[in-house]
């Protein structure tokens, strides 16, 4: 065991030095998101979201944002989404993470969590997370209000996308390695706040057809804001 141990040991210190000489060669960074997020999206229209200053001092130098909350003007009652592109900087330690941080950070609960695609007709599948949360809000009169939300998030590299932290990692790393490229990487989320229901059998109808709203939202929105350059499945 203890010499299985070393060898296993050995080939990671050894692919650690050998490493060096794949690093990136070019100080270029490609990634494949276009930032600028549209004034309209089909029946959608765009209103512009404060970047706050506590983000981009947290963030770091060289992290860039694109933030706009979306309104149906033709299907009334219809959620607004609101979406977020954070576009790493040079510290992508700092710059990019898991939106879970985020969310737990505005005061999000995360009830649940799972894997799921959005199909793009003409491109193809690609994966996302999807995040059911709730959040606790204090009224002007000192009552409460319970907010629920569907969040969806994904993960673009120069060439692929991807729907975890890890993924990431994995395919940076990879592409460091094997590519010498040092990409900038960036990740979007897509949020419906789920109407307040007085009756509570209407819960899971209001439910479904949030989700549904946000999931067709992104069919419209992701081959506008994807590069060319990536890969559906």
């Amino acid at each position: 065991m203890t010499t299985k141990r070393l060898t296993i040991l050995l080939l990671v210190v050894t692919l650690g030095f050998s490493a060096v000489f794949l690093l990136p060669k070019s100080a270029a960074q490609p990634f494949g998101i276009r930032l600028e997020l549209p004034p309209t999206l089909g029946s959608w229209w765009g209103t512009e979201e404060a970047i706050l200053q506590k983000e981009r001092e947290t963030l770091g130098p060289g992290t860039e944002f694109a933030r706009k909350n979306y309104k149906d003007h033709f299907q009334k009652g219809t959620p607004s989404v609101l979406v977020s592109i954070v576009l790493s900087g040079h510290d992508m330690s700092n710059s990019i993470h898991r939106p879970e941080r985020c969310l737990d950070a505005q005061g999000w609960t995360r009830l649940a969590s799972d894997e799921v695609e959005i199909d793009i007709p003409k491109f193809g599948r690609f994966p996302v997370t999807r995040l059911q949360n709730r959040m606790t809000r204090r009224n002007e009169d000192g009552s409460t209000r319970t907010i629920n939300a569907y969040s969806y998030y994904w993960f673009v590299g120069e060439r692929d996308i991807t729907r975890s932290h890890w993924g990431r990692w994995f395919i940076d790393n990879r592409d460091r390695l094997l590519r010498g490229v040092n990409q900038r990487w960036a990740f979007i989320t897509v949020t419906g706040v789920i109407p307040a229901q007085s009756d509570p059998a209407q819960e899971t109808a209001a439910r479904k057809w949030t989700d549904d709203s946000v999931r067709g939202f992104i069919k419209e929105l992701a081959p506008v804001i994807h590069a060319p350059t990536l890969r559906y499945d």
